[in-house]
């Protein structure tokens, strides 16, 4: 009926009768959950006895072999072993196609908006809570607006549910943590979040247009425009993911005629939509970058936004890095590099990550730090912390970043220089932003994609024109000092040379 009440409200009678079908079809995934759930209590009643028979043959053994014997270790040691194999066996075990984590502990007090969705709950991990049950109502509309859609393969509710049912155990596997849901209220959930994503990219798309009028009974548009960032924000979280081979089955499959006819991908619609929200974030060629990371098979949204950031010039040399001895100390902060010559400068670039340095002049792309972009890197790094044996760009950008910022007066410094935008929040969170996060990792200039920038700064840093500058010209008085005492040595050679000139015109 919550369903009846807010299509009738956005739409009409005629969806709401549309609705009688739907509930049908729930019935009757809930008699099948109740005929699976009868088997599953028969297997869990087999299993308790097997368990009970394992622990009486084990105390059997400790009262034949006695608790220091070889042979009650060996049977207890086989006990455990056995179980851990059940537990693989159903599929309650950390899987290893497992791609959607919990964010890291050390992550959690560096931003909190970072972390948890703000507004909508997608997947399992934070659904039902409180302050995200409004747009719980909101995509029940968005799955009623998919399945609206005068698609290609013109697939109904049903053949959707059975698509997602085929789907569900190879769901289950990308989640870090077993989910103790139902079959039913799983594959509903994923069918909802997974419609809801996509249909509300379709959405901020086609409301893109400045000629696009919003009707005053829109949910999101015609009355709380301003919550499509934080809407777009959520959908890129860790914690917030859905599996992406499960997006573009849907997207697909629903896709009109025109869609049809376009090679646009979901992926694509995805990350275009993101750099509408966040065009700092975002370079105008982005269409050709899209187009290259298409071929990475992103494992879900977050994925895909973090390979879509990244160089493409590292993507494809990445695996091609020359060592060097590692220096005792990072490069210095920017406070430091000023005074020794290095020249700063924001450069134009297709991706924030983008760093260059040449003939003293380090080239960083400007940069909005605000709680959009501290959400993408917060999130970026969190997901190269999960992954094992890969390089870390954004890891080692805010690492990078995190030497060049000790504290708010380089922020200021950056800001004058163009790199840092002037749209940011203030100097102390930024630098706050930076050292914090550089706080929770390992850091190895060696395997950094910057280690040529690394080399060549602390190169000139240590070198004598460099020493020269920082000693001597460092600041407006310090030059003043010394071109005095150089104006003072000059005069004192010239009074010696009109001495010696008129003792020889005198004596000579």
């Amino acid at each position: 009926m919550e369903y009846q009440d807010v299509v009738t409200s956005e739409s009409g009678e005629e969806i709401t009768e549309s609705s009688e079908p739907l509930q049908l079809l729930i019935q009757e995934s809930k008699e099948e959950d109740e005929q699976s759930s009868v088997h599953e209590d028969k297997k869990k009643i087999q299993e308790e006895e097997r368990k009970k028979w394992q622990e009486e043959r084990v105390r059997d053994m400790e009262y034949l072999w006695g608790e220091d014997s070889f042979e009650y270790s060996l049977n207890l040691i086989e006990h455990r072993l056995e179980e851990r194999r059940s537990l693989r066996r159903n599929g309650q075990q950390w899987s290893s196609s497992a791609c959607i984590f919990r964010l890291p502990d050390a992550f959690i007090d560096i931003n909190c908006k970072a972390q948890q969705p703000e507004i909508v709950s997608i997947g399992p991990y934070h659904r039902g809570k409180e302050h995200l049950l409004e747009f719980e109502e909101h995509k029940w509309l968005f799955l009623d607006r998919l399945l609206s859609r005068p698609g290609v393969f013109r697939m109904d509710l049903k053949q959707y549910l059975r698509k997602m049912r085929q789907m569900e155990k190879r769901a289950r596997d990308c989640y870090s943590e077993a989910i103790p849901m139902s079959t039913h209220d799983f594959v509903e959930m994923m069918l909802l979040d997974s419609c809801f994503a996509i249909e509300i990219f379709r959405y901020i798309d086609c409301h893109s247009s400045s000629d696009m009028v919003s009707d005053t009974g829109d949910p999101i548009y015609g009355r709380r425009p301003w919550l499509i960032p934080v809407l777009v924000r959520d959908l890129f979280k860790l914690e917030n993911q859905l599996p992406l081979f499960i997006l573009e089955s849907f997207f697909i499959a629903s896709k009109s005629p025109e869609e049809y006819r376009s090679p646009r991908s979901f992926g694509k619609l995805a990350i275009e939509v993101f750099g509408l929200v966040s065009p700092g974030l975002v370079s105008p060629i982005l269409s050709d970058a899209i187009t290259f990371h298409q071929d990475l098979k992103a494992k879900h949204l977050l994925d895909l936004l973090h390979s879509s950031l990244l160089p493409q010039n590292q993507l494809m040399n990445r695996k091609r890095r020359d060592r060097y001895h590692q220096p005792a100390q990072s490069i210095q902060s920017v406070t430091q590099l000023r005074p020794s010559g290095i020249k700063f400068r924001s450069r134009k670039s297709e991706s924030m990550l983008d760093i260059r340095y040449h003939n003293g002049v380090l080239e960083i792309p400007s940069i909005t730090i605000n709680d959009f972009t501290a959400a993408v890197l917060i999130n970026c790094v969190a997901w190269e912390q999960c992954l094992e044996d890969e390089f870390k760009y954004f890891s080692q950008y805010v690492s990078f970043m995190n030497c060049l910022i000790s504290q708010p007066r380089d922020v200021a410094f950056l800001c004058l220089d163009g790199i840092i935008s002037r749209f940011s929040n203030d100097d102390q969170y930024v630098a706050n932003l930076f050292n914090n996060l550089a706080n929770y990792k390992v850091f190895n200039s060696r395997d950094c994609y910057l280690h040529k920038q690394f080399k060549e700064i602390e190169a000139f840093y240590c070198s004598n024109w460099a020493t020269l500058r920082r000693t001597y010209f460092s600041s407006p008085w310090s030059f003043i000092l010394v071109f005095s005492a150089f104006f003072l040595i000059v005069l004192i050679m010239i009074q010696t040379a009109m001495s010696v000139l008129s003792y020889q015109r005198q004596f000579g």
